[in-house]
């Protein structure tokens, strides 16, 4: 474990100002001799000379203050079963940084720690301050959210359907329910015009809607992109150049950085720890391994845990000079259902909005409490970010490594720190054969997978997907339950999930999946006209599967098999 640094640091006293302080709050102070003066319990700092053995541990864990020693036997036993290199920390209480370590190293097999200040590649965490951006273009009256995309955005075109771009609202974008198929590609042109060269010109040949525009919450990159494209468009600055003037540098995220070279000149940075998405061989990532600046605004910035800390201290306090109060309520506020778990996941703008969940330690101890987080995946890369309204706590994890999610350590943090309150009666997450004989039946994805027969085999849902058969593409039969009306599908050993969307009046009426939406049809009934399937059709959904690792169920989400009386 190593400490967290510098003019970071939000709580300083010199050791003169500690002279009032009681000895139990003396017990929270940790001695840093190397800048003179003294961080309270409030900074939760562990002693900056605080050694990393070769196992990863802190041979300094005795200067941890005793609140924080649970968190961190919970955080170095996550780390060793994630497999990840290395994680850096923040627990965030009344807006200040109370706690931030660094676990591990910075690169994979050498002794190099992380520290609080290392960055690391965020990923959709950045879709966070994209959304602020764009938020101050609303305040100021430049952009109305439920005008037409077109309308700030004239040259941007579907070639398929020219119908489909003024469908598309700004909301739209901000909440995921543009329709649009998640394309994304790791590594592209870096330079900053590409956003609209690129959105405006080859995107539109490239990406379909999978549902009408507004119809469903699906989580799409691509919605991201264009609201970066809007602000970009609107302001007349490039869209890194606004963020950076705009949001970073008046929140003081002065180390949260776009440009690969700009983390280069740092040198704190982290080296992640992934599988090449074409060869399957284990490969590292380094700031300069992929770029794309056409894809920035969706995810590819880099920042530390205490700069992001500082956007949980403005979700918290908010900053008038940075964006209004009621824009700022509103991305914490739920805009859509996600239809993910019960009615209690919605999306507001940039941020996912839980309503309650499983927040342990129990399996089964379900908490009413309100949690607004984002969590992010890019090859070799893992990010998280909570922030718990109603306890007065966040807390934000970076690792360098895929599917690396803190989830226990969240918990401990609930548990051990924060004032969590007693578990609540479990909603009741039991689907009856007859609810799962309704999602029986046949249904289309005219663009990707083709038709998908989902039938009831006992008290199993099973699948199949005759276009996938005969190209030898492999995916399990079973849908696995997690949740009423939800389950996970492994598509050529991905975990999908899957979500049966309901009509106004309860029928089923779509299949849903972020890689592809199928409509329901009769059952027997041919196939119709084919749509044209358009570049990146299947072949290329399945390589967008291995580019970037899956992210998880949102926390608190089940992902359960004991949902069948």
């Amino acid at each position: 474990m190593s400490s967290c640094g510098e003019d970071e640091l939000r709580d300083e006293t010199t050791a003169e100002d500690c002279s009032d302080l009681s000895d139990n709050d003396r017990d929270g102070l940790v001695d840093c001799e190397d800048s003179g003066c003294w961080h309270l319990e409030a900074c939760g700092r562990v002693d900056g000379d605080a050694d990393v053995d070769a196992d990863g541990d802190a041979d300094g864990d005795d200067d941890v203050p005793a609140r924080f020693r649970p968190l961190v036997e919970v955080i170095e036993r996550e780390l060793a079963a994630l497999g990840a290199p290395g994680v850096a920390v923040a627990v965030i209480e009344g807006g200040e940084v109370v706690f931030a370590a660094g676990f591990g190293s910075r690169r994979p097999g050498e002794q190099d720690p992380v520290e609080p200040t290392t960055l690391f590649r965020i990923a959709s965490v950045t879709k966070m301050l994209t959304t602020v951006g764009l938020l101050q273009l609303v305040e100021d009256g430049d952009v109305v959210l439920s005008a037409p995309i077109t309308d700030y955005l004239p040259d941007f075109a579907f070639i398929r359907d020219p119908s489909w771009a003024s469908s598309i609202t700004v909301e739209h974008l901000l909440t995921h329910a543009s329709g649009m198929y998640d394309y994304i590609a790791i590594d592209g042109d870096r330079e900053d015009s590409a956003l609209s060269e690129f959105l405006n010109g080859e995107f539109g040949e490239l990406v379909y809607l999978m549902a009408p525009a507004g119809r469903m919450y699906n989580y799409t990159n691509p919605g991201y992109m264009l609201a970066g494209l809007v602000t970009e468009t609107v302001s007349g600055t490039y869209y890194r150049t606004y963020l950076t003037e705009n949001v970073l540098a008046p929140l003081g995220m002065s180390r949260t950085f776009f440009l690969p070279s700009e983390v280069l000149a740092d040198g704190d940075y982290a080296t992640g720890d992934t599988t090449d998405w074409e060869t399957g061989n284990p490969m590292l990532v380094e700031p300069e391994t992929y770029d794309n600046a056409w894809a920035r605004p969706a995810g590819f910035a880099y920042s530390s845990v205490l700069d992001l800390a500082r956007f949980v201290a403005f979700l918290r306090d908010g900053d008038p000079a940075v964006l209004g109060d009621a824009e700022r309520a509103a991305m914490q506020s739920p805009r859509i259902d996600t239809e993910m778990f019960l009615d209690l996941v919605h999306y507001g703008y940039g941020l996912l909005v839980s309503e309650g969940g499983f927040y342990g330690p129990g399996a089964w101890d379900f908490y009413d409490v309100r949690v607004v987080m984002h969590d992010g995946a890019l090859p070799g890369f893992s990010s998280e970010l909570f922030y718990v309204p109603e306890l007065d706590v966040g807390f934000v994890t970076l690792a360098n490594t895929d599917g690396a999610y803190f989830y226990e350590s969240f918990a401990a943090v609930l548990h051990t720190i924060a004032d969590m309150p007693r578990p609540v009666a479990s909603p009741d997450l039991t689907m009856s054969r007859e609810e799962l004989e309704s999602f029986a039946g046949d249904y289309l994805d005219p663009y990707n997978v083709g038709r998908v027969q989902v039938s009831l085999d006992g008290e199993r849902l099973v699948v199949s997907m005759p276009d996938l058969d005969a190209l030898g593409i492999p995916y399990d039969e079973e849908l696995t339950p997690t949740s009423p009306r939800n389950f996970m599908l492994g598509l050529q050993g991905w975990p999908v999930a899957v979500t049966f969307i309901l009509d106004e009046g309860g029928a089923v009426e779509y299949l849903r999946t972020r890689y592809f939406v199928a409509a329901r049809v009769a059952a027997g009934a041919p196939p119709g006209p084919r749509a044209h399937r358009p570049p990146p059709g299947l072949a290329a959904m399945l390589r967008r599967l291995r580019q970037v690792p899956p992210e998880p169920l949102p926390f608190g989400v089940p992902g359960i098999d004991r949902v069948v009386e």
